[in-house]
């Protein structure tokens, strides 16, 4: 059965990689981002990004394939299959949380919040309004552009789906299965991103009493705000301390030297194998310490025996947020659109299996030029806006000191 054969994920991961390889031998300019960006500080953890976001796209095959054969959007039955797509987000969630944390500890009051701010929004937008165009229009042009629902209430769909929520589109069910329901973890990233200052004031800057008290109630008035969908559910959200705990990890010697060693990477292998087949949800006690472990060992530079290293896993680490957000159009697209218009039933093996094939190498090679084409130059613009901002508010304080004189 697809649903529990894991076969069909490493012929997957290997068909990626390889299309990857083939990008970086045929795209010198892939090639030359590469060697500029060189080897990052933490080149593990940008390799380890390609497994995720590849593994999210392998879970959500699964879940696509069970939802054509029976109209039930549900969690594989293989543990291994639901941890592809859990335990992925929950270690998104450690990364997200170990480079910040890591970054506030390292600047303290230097950190540039301003910088930090904007960047956040030119990171994630960019490539997410094309990508909700792409959803309204598309369920639009299905429903022959007729409006189901008041102008209000749809301009009110599209504000919520500005905040990364999904409510249905016009009438049509399921919008969200467009792009598999991706945008929820977005709102986690939000929270942890709005929510960093006040903690780094609490637990890095130690202001006074009241500034503490302060801050906490406003991470809690935070945590009831944003949570569009889940309430922002507490254990989703400790997944973010298994990266806070790799960001204190990597600044004791001892324990980088440690976990650099092939004790480590047996150990690390180990928790994620275990983790992966021993559960079905990662959002719990003992997956989240397994996971936990495996991450502090790949954010001290383990590259676990080189299946970390490869230039192809590092492109697809680069383009792993494009990964992430697309894999789920390209899907719905493929799996669902296109038989339809070939009259072939994506309901049988032999059929939908090619198609997820197609699948992987599409997502590799539009996530490629939306890296190259979207995400790199909206980088680029908000570097441009914080830099237009530094000049206004020197601008600002030059003005006073003339009138002074």
């Amino acid at each position: 059965m697809i649903e529990t054969n894991p076969l069909i994920a490493l012929a997957a991961y290997l068909l990626a990689i390889v299309t990857s390889a083939l990008l970086l031998r045929a795209v010198p300019k892939i090639a030359r981002h590469l060697q500029h960006s060189g080897e990052s500080r933490y080149a593990s953890i940008d390799g380890l990004r390609g497994y995720l976001a590849f593994g999210v796209f392998v879970h959500h095959s699964i879940i696509t394939w069970i939802f054509l054969r029976t109209g039930v959007i549900d969690f594989p039955p293989s543990n291994f299959y639901s941890m592809l797509g859990q335990g992925s987000v929950a270690l998104f969630f450690m990364i997200t949380g170990f480079l910040f944390w890591s970054r506030l500890l390292a600047q303290g009051r230097n950190h540039d919040w301003l910088a930090f701010g904007v960047s956040r929004v030119f990171r994630l937008y960019p490539l997410y309004l094309p990508l909700m165009l792409l959803v309204f229009v598309s369920i639009f042009h299905l429903q022959s552009w007729q409006l189901k629902e008041p102008g209000l209430e749809v301009l009110k769909q599209v504000l919520a789906w500005l905040t990364f929520d999904r409510p249905d589109i016009n009438q049509y069910r399921h919008s969200g299965m467009l792009i598999s329901n991706v945008t929820w973890t977005l709102a986690y990233e939000v929270f942890f991103y709005l929510a960093l200052p006040l903690a780094g004031l609490v637990f890095i800057y130690r202001g006074n009493w009241l500034q503490v008290v302060l801050c906490l109630i406003g991470i809690y008035a935070l945590y009831q705000i944003i949570g569009w969908e889940h309430s922002l559910k507490k254990h989703f959200l400790a997944s973010f301390l298994g990266g806070i705990a790799a960001a204190y990890w990597i600044r004791r010697p001892a324990l980088v030297a440690w976990s650099q060693s092939r004790l480590a990477s047996i150990i690390a292998v180990l928790a994620l194998v275990v983790a992966f087949t021993a559960f079905s949800r990662a959002f719990k006690t003992a997956p989240l310490f397994l996971l936990t472990l495996f991450f502090v060992i790949v954010a001290s530079g383990n590259n676990l025996f080189g299946a970390l290293k490869p230039r192809s896993i590092r492109w697809l680490g680069e383009i792993s947020y494009s990964t992430y957000l697309l894999h789920g159009f390209v899907l719905w697209l493929m799996v669902q659109r296109l038989p339809l218009l070939l009259d072939i039933d994506a309901r049988e093996a032999s059929v939908y299996l090619p198609l997820v094939a197609v699948c992987t190498c599409l997502l590799i090679l539009i996530s490629s030029v939306t890296f190259l084409y979207i995400e790199q130059p909206g980088m680029a613009a908000g570097k441009k806006v914080v830099h237009w901002l530094r000049q206004r508010q020197k601008g600002g304080k030059r003005l006073p000191e003339k009138v002074a004189r």
